[in-house]
C-alpha cells in the first residue's frame, strides 16, 4: 500500500473517532441533557464523518486500488498526490474551524475551495490511469 493511501487511511480513521465521540456526545445529550452547546456540534459532526471519513477512505483507498500504470512511477506524480491529502485535510479543518469560532472572514469557503482542489486533484491523478486495453471498433 502506497504512503500517500496510508496517510489518508489513518486520518480517516481519527476523523472516525473524533465524529462518533461527537455523536455520542449528542445521543447521550438526548436522553441525559448535557448543555445545550451540544447541539451545535451537529454541523461539525456532518463535516468531519462525511469529509473527513468517508470522503477521506474513499480517495485513500481509491488512490491504492485504482489501476496502476506499467511503467514507474506507477501510480504518477507524488507532489499532486501529496497535495491532495494536505488540501483536503486543510479544507476539513478550515470549516471546522469557521463553525467554531464563527468567523466573519470566509474560512468555510476557502475550506470548501481546498476540498474542491482535492478532489480535482484526484481525478486529475486517475483519468489516465482508467485505461482499456481492448482494441476500438
Amino acid at each position: 500500500m502506497p504512503i500517500i493511501s496510508r496517510w489518508m487511511i489513518r486520518s480517516s480513521l481519527i476523523y472516525l473517532f473524533l465524529g462518533t465521540l461527537m455523536g455520542a456526545a449528542m445521543l447521550i445529550h438526548k436522553a441525559y441533557p448535557l448543555h445545550p452547546a451540544v447541539w451545535q456540534l451537529l454541523p461539525l459532526h456532518i463535516e468531519i464523518t462525511i469529509f473527513g471519513w468517508i470522503i477521506q477512505l474513499t480517495l485513500g483507498t481509491g488512490y491504492w486500488m485504482l489501476p496502476r500504470f506499467l511503467q514507474s512511477p506507477q501510480r504518477g506524480k507524488k507532489l499532486p498526490a501529496i497535495l491532495m491529502v494536505v488540501f483536503l485535510n486543510l479544507g476539513i479543518i478550515f470549516v471546522v474551524m469557521n463553525n467554531l469560532l464563527q468567523a466573519d472572514f470566509p474560512l468555510s469557503q476557502i475550506g470548501r475551495s481546498f476540498e474542491l482542489a482535492a478532489v480535482i486533484l484526484f481525478i486529475s491523478l486517475h483519468w489516465n490511469r482508467i485505461v482499456t486495453y481492448r482494441s476500438r471498433e
